[in-house]
């Protein structure tokens, strides 16, 4: 994203489409080809948790995690190597949560599950404080150039 000519590219469109298309870049299929590959990356994050963790689909199996994901967007700071950092650090919470209902130690199940987002509210009241977030210019707006 930060040395690649597609991620510079993709960074270029996602902050003034404008400016990328007059430099030569096709803004929508930058966002077509983005699009495609955020596709695939969920189809396979799906399978594996649906086939590869669990064995088979069941209603509510996410547990409302998507939550502790949006908490690592706003982590992250529109950065994917910030991003897998925080990833690490959430699904530790969630791993630790898991071991230790698995020992069996004296603390009530209902305290250990709600572990993972009490250390995600954590996380985002000292990592946010004071620091300003910026989202990419473009972010969902549309762009009419004149492809």
């Amino acid at each position: 994203l930060f040395r690649t000519r597609f991620g510079l590219r993709l960074r270029a469109v996602g902050e003034n489409p404008a400016i990328a298309y007059a430099a030569g870049v096709s803004p929508s299929l930058i966002r077509y080809i983005a699009a495609a590959l955020a596709g695939m990356l969920a189809a396979v994050g799906g399978a594996h948790l649906s086939l590869g963790i669990a064995g088979t689909w069941s209603e509510g199996m996410t547990a409302g995690r998507g939550f502790i994901a949006i908490a690592l967007v706003i982590f992250s700071r529109w950065n994917p190597l910030r991003a897998i950092v925080g990833a690490l650090i959430f699904g530790g919470a969630v791993v630790l949560q898991l071991q230790l209902q698995a020992r069996g130690i004296g603390v009530s199940p209902f305290f250990l599950d709600m572990l993972p987002y009490v250390l995600t509210v954590l996380v985002l009241l000292v990592w946010g404080r004071g620091v300003r977030h910026v989202a990419p210019a473009s972010l969902g707006r549309v762009y009419f150039g004149t492809e």
